[in-house]
């Protein structure tokens, strides 16, 4: 329509992936992956230095592969790695393909592109949500946790542990840093939405741990694996959710927050981080067999696992491939696939609860462990057993039952 509109790499990742407009949504895709792609020898050159740093490390370290030399440091079996990727990649994919459909039908779209898949499923149904409202959320969606973990949470605003402002020249994303008997930092950017609740949430579960596991472990044994990393602050999204689902019997608000908790929690730790260690899992497979790779390379591995995932429910235009140039952590070794199994835990944690199999006492013990235990026993003190696939195929169900409950929903507000 000749109209400009600035772009950048947080306004695109912020702001225009969730624009309502498709016209705008997919021009500024365009324009931005036309502008990263510009870049992407010199980020390939980077990361592959990384990578074969790593491989260096692995050798001179007399392990057979780079694999077992970072999942060493997880305390995780290679067994336990794949299986988190194999089975999401399998059983999840067809749940997502659906959902996208759904949304690409709700939306009236010809179709649905990779541009197109951060849409609501009610994009004229917002929800705002103020920083003062955020504590009630938490002092009753936490409740069930008990008074004293609630009042933890709570200082996090009496003290000011939290960034929330939204500045130039501010990153994009939402970050905790523990540091060991301090409380805890927090920086997001918060817009009143219901968004950013769940963000703020996620980060104070982050909090809440770093918080416990200090108070009850020594500085070096305070940290857990990374595998377990983000068990707490997911946990704290589904308690949000599951809160939010009592105080109103609107169907289209039903809707909106089963919505939310697919396209916040799960999309993000069950379809971005899993796809990058998908991914990430072919190009250390690349390295450990003595090859090399260019950026041309990683758009083609990139670009095979996006095929695998969605299939044909989802359009893969140009620019899709070069979603590899855009994540800080494959410089962080094996940590993409943790994003999945920390939920994983969480969301099986949280069936229990709900079943009568377990308790917020177990959780709570959990969350104190710090570095005692390997993941493997970890999650069993939080009544989750991760040394079969059993977790994750109730998670995927608990999503697939989440699914088929918001294309009803959609039914039931069209009668």
């Amino acid at each position: 329509d000749g109209k400009e509109y600035p772009l950048t790499y947080s306004l695109y990742e912020e702001y225009y992936m969730y624009h309502t407009d498709p016209k705008v949504r997919r021009a500024s895709y365009d324009k931005f992956n036309k502008v990263l792609g510009r870049y992407k020898n010199t980020i390939a050159n980077a990361y592959y230095n990384q990578i074969s740093k790593e491989k260096t490390i692995a050798t001179m370290r007399g392990y057979e592969s780079v694999f077992d030399y970072l999942l060493e440091g997880q305390e995780v079996s290679l067994d336990m790695y794949n299986r988190q990727i194999d089975v999401i990649m399998d059983k999840f994919s067809p749940i997502m393909r659906k959902y996208m459909t759904h949304l690409k039908e709700e939306n009236g779209l010809d179709k649905l592109t990779y541009a197109d898949l951060k849409i609501d499923v009610d994009p004229d149904f917002k929800q705002n949500v103020t920083i003062e409202e955020t504590k009630e959320f938490v002092q009753k969606a936490l409740a069930p946790m008990g008074e004293d973990y609630v009042d933890l949470i709570m200082s996090a605003y009496d003290e000011r542990w939290v960034d929330f402002a939204t500045n130039i020249g501010k990153r994009s994303g939402a970050f905790c840093s523990t540091t060991y008997k301090k409380h805890p930092y927090i920086m997001m950017s918060f817009a009143g939405l219901l968004d950013d609740a769940y963000t703020l949430f996620h980060e104070l579960g982050h909090a809440g741990q770093g918080v416990l596991s200090h108070k009850h472990n020594s500085l070096t044994g305070s940290r857990p694996s990374l595998y377990l990393i983000e068990a707490p602050s997911t946990f704290h999204e589904l308690l949000l959710t599951d809160y939010l689902k009592t105080i109103s019997d609107d169907p289209r608000t039903e809707r909106s927050i089963l919505s939310m908790m697919i396209s916040k929690t799960y999309f993000h730790n069950f379809v971005t981080h899993l796809l990058e260690a998908a991914y990430q899992r072919e190009v250390y497979r690349l390295i450990d067999d003595g090859k090399s790779f260019d950026a041309n390379t990683l758009s083609e591995l990139k670009r095979d696992v996006l095929e695998e995932f969605w299939g044909d429910a989802v359009e893969l235009e140009e620019g899709s491939e070069l979603t590899w140039m855009r994540q800080p952590h494959y410089y962080m070794g094996l940590y993409p696939y943790t994003y999945s199994a920390g939920l994983t835990i969480s969301t099986q944690a949280f069936l229990n609860i709900k079943s009568g199999e377990s308790t917020f006492d177990h959780w709570l013990d959990f969350l104190k462990l710090g570095g005692q235990e390997e993941p493997l026993e970890a999650a069993k003190v939080a009544g989750v057993d991760i040394g079969t696939d059993r977790a994750l195929i109730d998670t995927i169900n608990y999503l697939e039952d989440s699914v088929d409950r918001i294309i009803e929903l959609s039914s039931k507000l069209k009668s």
